[in-house]
């Protein structure tokens, strides 16, 4: 339960910024005991029955008969969230939009080679020019210069002017970190199935004088940053190969880092 508190808080803190009360926020984690009992808990060979569902949530049987015909509308997209991410990753990796140093070269809008209107044709799909630039620059990710040239500003989907947009993407990312850790928490039945866990780690120390605390956010920043450009290149790479004519199942996959600092 301690632990439970300790991962709830920092959400709590985010529903009451939004004035998400706390009877929404009881029916949210109603729904999501029924929906975890149903996607988890089946006995394989066997129909779940709402009395199951009763038993284990603590839920009386009437609310499960609600809540299962009830239709979710909060569930967090696990996919790319548009196609402007596309074309951040071609920007990125692709060597006609990089700089000598791999950093992402200032484009100029109009061009057939080398500018952001031949990143748009090669990586959005039909999705037009003006349609790309406006999104990118409304939430902060692109500036554009004299009208002319577009320039990168963040290294990845980091939508700063939309708060919705940040928590939906802040869901996926602890999502994503739960879910590896509860896979983790299961380990014995993991290696049964042949199955490693997931790497999970942190480096933390603790009395870090404050001088120093800059400097290694700084240092942080910049090495994580780097690790996440290999991996971006390595998957991209691999992933933009044509297909074989094998119809192989297909998975999510990535890594997350974060920083975090608390005073002791």
């Amino acid at each position: 339960m301690a632990a439970a508190l300790r991962i709830l808080k920092p959400l709590i803190k985010v529903l009451v910024r939004n004035e998400v009360s706390h009877g929404e926020f009881v029916a949210l984690a109603k729904r999501a005991y029924v929906e975890v009992v149903y996607e988890h808990f089946s006995i394989p060979g066997k129909k779940t029955t709402y009395a199951r569902v009763a038993v284990l949530t603590g839920l009386n049987r009437k609310e499960v008969v609600a809540l299962t015909k009830e239709e979710s509308n909060t569930e967090a997209s696990k996919g790319t969230p548009n196609r402007a991410i596309r074309v951040i990753n071609g920007w990125l990796n692709d060597p006609e939009f990089l700089a000598a140093n791999n950093e992402a070269k200032i484009l100029p809008i109009q061009g057939e080679q080398g500018s952001f209107s031949a990143l748009v044709a090669r990586y959005s799909g039909d999705i037009t020019l003006g349609a790309i630039v406006d999104e990118l620059e409304r939430i902060g990710i692109v500036t554009k210069l004299e009208n002319k040239f577009v320039k990168l500003n963040s290294e990845g989907y980091i939508p700063k002017d939309n708060e919705l947009e940040q928590i939906r993407i802040m869901s996926i990312c602890a999502a994503d970190l739960l879910i590896s850790a509860t896979y983790n928490l299961e380990q014995e039945r993991n290696i049964e199935q042949g199955c490693s866990t997931r790497f999970q780690r942190q480096v933390v120390y603790k009395k870090v004088p404050e001088h120093l605390v800059n400097q290694f956010k700084e240092y942080s920043d910049k090495q994580s940053l780097a690790l996440l450009r290999d991996y971006n290149h390595w998957l991209e790479e691999r992933t933009t190969q044509p297909l074989t004519d094998v119809d192989e199942p297909t998975c999510r996959v990535g890594v997350g880092i974060y920083y975090f600092e608390q005073k002791d």
